[in-house]
């Protein structure tokens, strides 16, 4: 489904033609920021992972600054609610010992967000699929 049409259904992870618009239409620019994600996100959720997993709060917080940051070029609202959520519970846990529920929940969270990227991602492989054809 091309991005286009999971927008009109409102299935969409990301918002690619919006952010053509916003680049003057300029493809090869879209193109290059899309490939740019398409690298880095993975790296992104590994260390996302890797800092929840060993109890890295501080750089877990930034990793997910990083994501949301991101995901917000894209206009990936579900991403970037999720990271911004997910971030704000890291932050109060570090200024006030609060907003940690159990290790389980946000490692769920974790989770619940690398899948929301992997959407975005396979969205952005469509969109550069449709373009190379």
């Amino acid at each position: 489904m091309s991005n286009e049409d999971c927008l009109q259904q409102g299935e969409c992870f990301c918002n690619l033609d919006y952010l053509m618009v916003n680049l003057g239409r300029n493809e090869a620019t879209t193109m290059r920021l899309v490939g740019i994600f398409l690298e880095n996100y993975p790296l992104l959720t590994q260390r996302m992972h890797a800092s929840l997993e060993c109890g890295d709060y501080p750089v877990l917080r930034d990793v997910l600054h990083d994501i949301r940051s991101s995901c917000v070029l894209f206009s990936g609202q579900r991403c970037v609610d999720l990271a911004r959520g997910f971030e704000d519970a890291v932050r109060r846990h570090l200024d006030q010992g609060d907003g940690f529920a159990s290790p389980d929940e946000w490692k769920a969270t974790a989770d619940s967000l690398a899948d929301c990227m992997r959407g975005m991602a396979a969205e952005m492989t469509q969109f550069l699929a449709d373009r190379q054809n």
